[in-house]
């Protein structure tokens, strides 16, 4: 049998063909068999499916945004913070809704002793070494591996605006409180 150049580009471009049919028909397939719902339904579900950590990850970079932002009383937007509005905008951006004052932040998850610590758990400290009222709340960013019970936490400073301190040091090592989580991991 005898195959002219005719017959030859004619059997290569109904295999390219072929091919790239069966190709499309298995990739619609698939995208079909992945989509469920409507497109704000499917990236409602994936924001579910994110696992915490991620998601705290994703608090903690959005809460390091502001560092260096001036610390000003009662003030709770991107130019000024004071410590509950620091924590109180950060959580909202991503759907958690906290009380406005740092001494009721601490009813806002479930408390827990600080050796449960962990990235995202709000904690908080005496506000004057006096009395023995909440008066001050950060957000922990990562907890010693020595099981020491320390940890580095982002928050409002008087003065230093957004910081990230650590609890050992003299005047939040004084001043602890209590914990609490309110993003589960």
């Amino acid at each position: 049998m005898h195959f002219n150049n005719n017959h030859i580009k004619n059997f290569i471009s109904l295999f390219i063909v072929s091919v790239a049919f069966f190709a499309f028909q298995a990739n619609s397939q698939e995208l079909t068999a992945r989509k469920h719902g409507t497109i704000r339904e499917q990236v409602e579900q994936s924001a579910l499916n994110k696992t915490q950590q991620t998601r705290v990850q994703e608090i903690l970079d959005f809460a390091f945004k502001f560092k260096g932002v001036p610390y000003r009383h009662g003030a709770s937007s991107p130019r000024a913070f004071d410590c509950s509005g620091f924590t109180s905008y950060v959580f909202k951006r991503f759907g958690i809704s906290l009380d406005r004052r740092s001494g009721a932040q601490i009813n806002d998850g479930r408390r827990i002793s600080r050796s449960e610590l962990q990235p995202g758990d709000l904690v908080f400290f005496n506000g004057r070494a006096v009395n023995k009222r909440i008066g001050h709340v950060g957000i922990v960013t990562e907890v010693d591996k020595n099981n020491s019970g320390g940890f580095k936490f982002i928050h409002a400073a008087v003065h230093t605006g957004i910081t990230e301190s650590h609890s050992s040091e003299s005047y939040y090592s004084k001043r602890y409180m209590g914990a609490c989580r309110v993003v589960e991991q």
